[in-house]
């Protein structure tokens, strides 16, 4: 069975549409900041995250934390490296020990996030866990906080957007200055897990909620106030030299509806609406078992965007579920820039087995599924065979190393399913990255990607 897809294109209503671009706010690199907040957001020893959006073509300064030149117990944030050009960089320190981390070059041969072009950057703590960045709503790179999952991480100092503290957190450093322009700035006492970041790091989000602990939108557009929408009134003082700019744009998609109905067949249909888009590549859909994004497959190939701001109807068909269950689904937005959003999830129940009239859906060899995905360290791999054979599972690591072979003797017709703990061939986990499944059965040969990500 393959997939089906239609798209409908009708001109029902007209909805005109610019990219959402709110205001920003621009520093000057010598005189510019935000502060006045006091001794506000410690870690504590609870969780926590922080996002912001930056525009630069500078190699140094504080772009939003606590942070307080020389070793200070409980300083946090994200800034530009002095020492090392370019390099975006996370600290957080702790009674004996810093952990830092540094988000990893967008390509190999480019280390540069200082190109004049919008990033947001999500930094995620968790005290028990890992730091992790994320760079424009994707994971970037992650360390363990083993070294600070006790720490009590509090700090006399100011809070800082836009600048690196001096020695005593009074004010900034000299030369610790950002050129260039932020927007959209949040504080969480929680720590957002890979599906929320990829949600709400591009959007506006609703306000107060519950964790979120600082929210700066930068709408103001004049005055030198700084408004915290998160319920604290964490009200900011611009000093310098700032000036109000535009801000990055958000995707350019209006959605107004993404459905999932079962048909009269046993396929689920995906149906979804766009009020207008403009410079979208297209869409993908993925499908999980679980109301979590992490644990969602790809099942789709691009579908192209249609780029008109006329109404547009979009579906697509899944037929490849055989175990009943509730099933969920997102709809991902390729930017042609590179953004992407989600939109979901949107479930439905499939269940074939109520009705005997209905023909059972026929076994076909090769994968089912690769669950979660990506996963750490173990996943699920479900697969099928139209005829008794061994089946056999070769594992490769990017530089198509064989790391692991699972041999699954004489398996008979039918839907299986087999785990991988991780491991290699030598008993260890194996390390982050992109891992190749062939799966071999009798003469026939299938290929699937997953990534181990710790």
């Amino acid at each position: 069975m393959k997939h089906s897809l239609i798209v409908i294109a009708a001109a029902l209503l007209f909805v005109s549409f610019v990219h959402a671009q709110s205001p920003a706010l621009a520093l000057d690199g010598s005189t510019a900041y935000v502060g006045g907040y006091g001794d506000i957001l410690d870690m504590g020893l609870s969780d926590w995250s922080f996002q912001i959006w930056f525009k630069t073509t500078d190699s140094t300064g504080g772009i939003m934390g606590k942070t307080v030149y020389g070793s200070v117990v409980g300083r946090w944030g994200v800034f530009f490296s002095s020492g090392s050009p370019n390099i975006l960089r996370v600290l957080i320190q702790g009674t004996s020990s810093t952990v830092q981390l540094d988000a990893l070059p967008q390509q190999p041969g480019n280390v540069n996030w200082n190109d004049g072009i919008w990033h947001n950057v999500t930094v995620t703590c968790v005290r028990n866990g890992n730091l992790t960045i994320y760079m424009d709503g994707v994971y970037n790179n992650s360390t363990s906080m083993a070294a600070l999952s006790t720490n009590n991480l509090n700090v006399t100092g100011q809070f800082f957007i836009g600048a690196y503290g001096n020695s005593t957190g009074s004010g900034p450093q000299a030369n610790f200055y950002l050129n260039g322009t932020l927007d959209e700035a949040r504080v969480w006492n929680k720590a957002l897990n890979a599906t929320e970041v990829a949600a709400n790091y591009n959007v506006e989000i609703p306000y107060p909620q519950a964790n979120l602990v600082g929210y700066w939108r930068m709408n103001e557009d004049s005055g030198t106030s700084l408004l915290d929408l998160s319920g604290n009134n964490y009200t900011g003082t611009i000093y310098g030299t700032a000036t109000w700019t535009d801000g990055p744009q958000t995707l350019p998609v209006e959605l107004s509806s993404f459905t999932a109905v079962l048909t009269a067949d046993f396929f689920v249909k995906l149906h979804w609406v766009t009020q207008s888009e403009t410079g979208v590549s297209g869409f993908y859909v993925y499908r999980g078992t679980s109301a979590s994004l992490d644990d969602a497959i790809l099942i789709s190939p691009m579908i192209d965007a249609t780029n008109t701001t006329s109404l547009q109807e979009y579906e697509y068909t899944d037929s490849e579920l055989f175990e009943p269950g509730t099933y969920y689904y997102w709809l991902q937005v390729q930017d042609m820039d590179g953004g992407v959003a989600y939109h979901g999830p949107t479930t439905v129940y499939f269940d074939n087995s109520q009705n005997s009239g209905i023909p059972g859906i026929p076994v076909k060899t090769g994968f089912t599924s690769i669950y979660p995905n990506p996963f750490n360290p173990r996943t699920t791999i479900g697969y099928g065979i139209t005829k008794a054979a061994d089946v056999s599972f070769n594992i490769y690591n990017q530089r198509g190393q064989l790391v692991r072979t699972i041999i699954e003797p004489q398996k008979a017709v039918g839907y299986w399913k087999l785990e991988w703990d991780g491991t290699d061939l030598n008993g260890q986990i194996c390390p982050t990255g992109i891992y190749y499944i062939r799966m071999q059965a009798g003469s026939e040969s299938y290929l699937r990607k997953a990534i181990l990500l710790k």
